[in-house]
């Protein structure tokens, strides 16, 4: 499935949002990249709104740090009994902490940005009301790099730490995943690395990794961060795939931070490259005799 189903597939199979919206063709009213016209027959002579008009753009946003923007329109009558802003907040929820996974690409988030209400005139005496409610997409792209690999290294201590989590990384995704306060999401992501210093043995770095909590629940995110911090500082370093310590130089909480833009959990840690690999014993002068 691609972007556009999962957003469908979404809408379409939440039962807050779906009760609102009017039916066509026997599903609800939630349409890309434009509405049916009005004489469709998948309206069966019935009334069209409430409905949703979606359409998105991946073209990257560096002031915003979104992938692309996701603007969900909503129509609705001024006779209605149900105003927009009630089914607003159905959209928004059905987005918040939400990744989808597109096949063959990255896990994508959204954080709502704002809503535009509007109103227009119909064909008839009633007036078209509705809103714009817009999202920043975001990519949670596979941080993997090459061994020692620090990201991977953080995503195995988070993991063991809160078993009960999904680390994005470590455990397998399913095309649509939702954090909740009992099941958070965890992804780790390698914000920058610089050489420290050198010897004849080894290249010293420091990798800045920058931990998200993905959870709907305040309380729950900031009780896990101070929780992992806390065990990071008592033990001062945190234990590579290949076995080295990278040890922890700073590590820094920002519990006002965007959880899904940029992190509450910021870590440096100081790891080792060899240059000189182990070298395995050699046979030489080998001497055979046949008795």
């Amino acid at each position: 499935m691609n972007l556009s189903e999962l957003i469908y597939k979404r809408f379409s199979e939440s039962e807050g949002l779906t009760k609102y919206l009017a039916v066509f063709s026997g599903s609800p009213a939630i349409f890309n990249p434009e509405p049916p016209g009005d004489d469709h027959e998948g309206w069966n002579g019935k009334i069209h709104y409430p409905m949703i008009v979606y359409n998105f753009d991946l073209q990257a946003n560096e002031e915003r740090n979104s992938v692309g923007t996701l603007i969900v329109s909503l129509f609705c009558q001024n006779t209605a009994s149900v105003m927009p802003e009630k089914i607003e907040l159905e959209v928004r929820e059905c987005l918040r902490d939400v990744l989808l996974k597109p096949d063959g690409e990255s896990l994508y988030a959204f954080t709502w940005a704002r809503t535009d209400a509007f109103s227009m005139p119909e064909k008839k005496k009633d007036i078209l009301i509705g809103c714009d409610i817009c999202f920043d997409i975001l990519e949670y792209t596979n941080q993997e790099t090459t061994d020692p690999d620090p990201v991977l290294a953080v995503c195995r201590y988070v993991k063991e730490l809160h078993p009960e989590c999904i680390v994005i990384g470590t455990d397998r995704m399913e095309r649509i995943t939702e954090a909740s306060k009992d099941v958070p999401v965890i992804y780790c992501r390698l914000v920058s690395i610089d050489k420290a210093e050198e010897t004849n043995t080894v290249a010293w770095m420091d990798g800045r990794v920058a931990i998200h909590i993905l959870c709907p629940d305040s309380g729950k995110r900031m009780k896990m961060a101070a929780a992992v911090t806390n065990k990071m500082s008592l033990d001062g370093e945190i234990i590579m795939l290949d076995k080295s310590p990278m040890f922890i130089r700073r590590l820094q909480v920002n519990y006002k931070s965007d959880y899904l833009k940029d992190g509450q959990i910021f870590i440096t840690g100081h790891y080792g490259l060899l240059r000189y690999k182990r070298k395995g014993h050699t046979m030489s002068q080998v001497k055979y005799s046949d008795y």
